[in-house]
């Protein structure tokens, strides 16, 4: 049996329950349970055992704060679920992260990129490929309250990508107009260093 907490009516613990459950079974793991959902860490523990009849792995989340930066493809999908959610945040008041507002657009990121893909069953529960954990998604929305990331939008194609503030701007790049990976990245990097050196170069000779 779960204990009701003081002041919290029976209908509205059953449906924070139910929200739990719901973002359990997408995978999410208890500390981000709680936090979404405002519950104690030992129901967020026991509901994930209940789950997934097994305990959730010990240790700290898996967190990367440049996984936007390592690929195009890791900033498109990103920057497609914290559209949407930024989106449905000017709809509601409530300033924290709140589970039903993640959960609904965590749901239409889901549809719409297997609809992308030709694959209605789209399986976004796990950070297979490229596509966006539960988890990670969490943890891009509190980037982006820490402001470490932003919304900008495009230059060339008007779309809005994210990008990290923490970075020089050579990394703050559309996902969509340009295409890189990690392991070109410091080809470039080098490339873009060598052409600023080239400007400066000219820049002197032009003066002297």
């Amino acid at each position: 049996m779960y204990r009701l907490p003081s002041e919290t009516a029976l209908p509205e613990f059953l449906e924070t329950l139910s929200m739990a459950n719901k973002l359990i079974l997408l995978g999410a793991r208890p500390p981000v349970v709680q936090h979404l959902c405002g519950i104690g860490r030992k129901v967020a523990i026991r509901l994930y055992k209940e789950v997934h009849h097994c305990p959730s792995k010990s240790g700290m989340l898996p967190y990367d704060s440049y996984w936007i930066a390592r690929s195009s493809m890791n900033a498109l999908h990103a920057s497609i679920f914290l559209g949407m959610y930024s989106d449905f945040s000017q709809l509601v008041t409530q300033k924290p992260v709140h589970a039903t507002r993640f959960m609904t657009a965590y749901g239409l990121y889901g549809e719409t990129v297997g609809r992308v893909f030709n694959d209605n069953r789209l399986d976004v529960s796990s950070d297979q490929g490229n596509f966006l954990g539960i988890n990670r998604a969490w943890h891009l929305i509190q980037q982006v309250n820490s402001r470490e990331s932003r919304l900008v939008l495009c230059g060339i194609c008007q779309s809005r990508h994210i990008v990290l503030n923490t970075l020089p701007k050579f990394y703050q790049r559309c996902p969509i107009c340009e295409v890189w990976a990690e392991k070109n990245i410091r080809r470039h990097k080098a490339s873009c260093l060598g052409w600023e050196r080239t400007l400066a170069s000219d820049s002197r000779l032009s003066t002297s």
